[in-house]
């Protein structure tokens, strides 16, 4: 559904990574439990996040930051994997469809100490190794665009040098950081040195005329791909790494993919916030406590968008049935995915007239409206007004 539970207005000169302890917590007590399974991205996969949640009885699953030792481990793993790969298919694919990836998994043992108790929180982890075809796929395109590009740089300016060795070193730096290919390139620049002989003073130089000797320096650039790299990297694309403390009788590798490949786009709610029809941006407001209120009334429209999606989209599938007329200039074109913009905005073009014999009329409901109306299980007598001039 992508219902909102939690939400809270913060300043933005923080991090984070602090934060998804403590809205953990504020969702199991707007659930009522902590028998759910906590998907966030990478910046909820510190340790200090996952301890806290492991030893307060909740379950996660995140993928990791590549940082510190997970690189090692994903090279490590994938390179010489320490257990059988197996194909990871979805619960509710069919036996004909393909796999959607495949994957192992590594248990490892957690220790944390707590810098608020001075206690140690020990835990056991599994590492969820997971391939997907499409991103490796992704991945390789990428790094081929890159080193391509990259090599067009280093000729460009392994063809004009220059004369500063210090110079060219700091371009060519420039230019594997700019393409991220530095483990791909192995540059050496070389100073050749050339004399040459010239005449000295003006005019065309006759057999007497004198002459100096002239030194210079001339700059190579020695450019070789490193073909080691760029395999190993290829193999290792497309592969992630995920840690969940679930045991596998709650959660399977196939499981843990579905869940986290399901997992609601919290981003579609920030881009209503930010250029959609809940605009918070740009806040004109000085006080905080103002700004704090505006943010509390758009995280409600934001939950009232949610459940008019929810409703409507459910109702059309298990009608089988399909929304037409929301999109201008194609009103034959059909969707079982309405947004609520969308369903709003038909039902914008509603008059209400004042009569002059002190009688209200107001302009009928379109098919599509009345459909609309259906699908929320609103009644139709929210547009209607009776004799009186009082609204029903």
């Amino acid at each position: 559904m992508g219902m909102p539970l939690v939400s809270a207005t913060l300043a933005g000169n923080g991090a984070d990574d602090p934060l998804y302890f403590p809205t953990w917590q504020k969702m199991t007590q707007v659930i009522g439990h902590k028998k759910f399974v906590f998907i966030a991205d990478c910046k909820a996969g510190s340790i200090a996040t996952r301890a806290q949640i492991a030893a307060s009885g909740g379950i996660y699953c995140f993928p990791v930051p590549m940082s510190g030792q997970h690189p090692q481990y994903l090279k490590q793993w994938v390179l010489n994997p320490p257990v059988e790969i197996q194909e990871i298919c979805l619960p509710h694919q069919d036996e004909d469809e393909p796999a959607v990836g495949k994957g192992f998994e590594v248990e490892l043992g957690k220790f944390w100490l707590n810098p608020e108790t001075n206690l140690w929180v020990r835990w056991h982890e599994r590492y969820l190794v997971v391939y997907s075809q499409s991103l490796a796929a992704s991945a390789i395109r990428g790094q081929q665009q890159r080193i391509l590009s990259a090599q067009t740089a280093l000729n460009k300016l392994a063809a004009k040098p220059g004369v500063d060795p210090l110079q060219l070193a700091h371009k060519v730096e420039n230019i594997l950081e700019r393409y991220r290919v530095k483990d791909f390139f192995s540059t050496r620049i070389t100073e050749q040195i050339i004399q040459q002989t010239r005449h000295v003073g003006r005019g065309r130089p006759s057999k007497n005329s004198p002459t100096e000797s002239v030194t210079s320096i001339c700059l190579q650039l020695h450019i070789q791909l490193q073909d080691a790299a760029i395999k190993e990297a290829e193999t290792l694309a497309g592969w992630r790494l995920y840690i969940t403390n679930a045991p596998i009788t709650q959660l399977s590798l196939s499981l843990a993919v579905m869940y986290y490949r399901d997992e609601w786009l919290l981003e579609r709610g920030f881009h209503r916030f930010k250029r959609g029809r809940l605009p918070a941006l740009p806040i004109y407001f000085q006080n905080q406590n103002r700004i704090t209120g505006l943010m509390f009334l758009l995280n409600i429209a934001l939950r009232v968008f949610t459940v008019m999606e929810f409703v409507v989209r459910q109702a059309l599938m298990t009608t089988q049935q399909s929304l037409a007329g929301l999109y201008d200039g194609n009103p034959k074109r059909k969707t079982e995915r309405p947004s609520a913009e969308k369903m709003l905005k038909a039902f914008c073009n509603f008059t209400l007239y004042f009569l002059p014999d002190s009688t209200i009329f107001i302009t009928p409901l379109s098919e599509l409206q009345k459909q609309i109306l259906c699908l929320m299980k609103m009644p139709e007598s929210l547009y209607q007004v009776d004799s009186v001039g009082s609204s029903t």
